[in-house]
């Protein structure tokens, strides 16, 4: 919940800092190689991290790694969240980031947890489904939880479809129980 309350004004200042500048697009590009780079990289993980490093160090790290790879507005943002000792709230601050794009473009996220993981033409016709049934467009977030055993759950804003296979035994399970 902190993490939330953290990352709001953060988020809001990098959307606004982008509108403002015309560089909407590109920093959420930007946006996109940190989330990435922050699930394939231990040492970025533990440099944002890590309470030991200086706040002046993550800086100047900073603008070393992403000098020639990311707009200058998304690395002063960087070294702001260093200089402020927030840099930690990173991945909060980009889901509330991608979140506000998501409301200003008026599309919703649909998370699908599926057991194994989906294909492409899957994918589109879940968007598909979603959107004409929302009215909106939909983005999609897929999530691999081999625990459901199969079929899907689909949580789009504050609805539910739940057809997984422990969903559907546990119903069919209840039922006999009550004869």
């Amino acid at each position: 919940m902190k993490d939330i309350r953290v990352a709001k004004p953060y988020a809001r200042a990098l959307y606004d800092a982008a509108v403002e500048q015309n560089a909407l697009a590109p920093i959420i590009v930007d946006v996109d190689k940190l989330r990435e780079l922050i699930e394939q990289s231990e040492g970025f993980t533990q440099l944002i991290h890590s309470p030991i490093l200086s706040p002046q160090f993550k800086s100047e790290m900073f603008q070393q790694l992403f000098a020639d790879a990311m707009q200058p507005l998304t690395i002063n943002f960087l070294k702001l969240l260093a200089s402020k000792q927030r840099e930690r709230y990173l991945v909060a601050i980009m889901d509330v980031f991608s979140a506000i794009v998501d409301e200003t473009a008026g599309r919703l996220v649909a998370k699908v947890t599926t057991a194994v993981p989906i294909t492409a033409e899957q994918e589109e016709r879940f968007v598909q489904q979603l959107s004409t049934y929302s009215g909106k467009q939909v983005r999609l977030e897929t999530v691999t939880d081999p625990q459901i055993q199969g079929g899907f759950i689909v949580q789009l804003d504050d609805t539910v479809f739940d057809a997984s296979v422990t969903t559907q035994l546990q119903r069919l399970k209840q039922q006999l129980a009550r004869g």
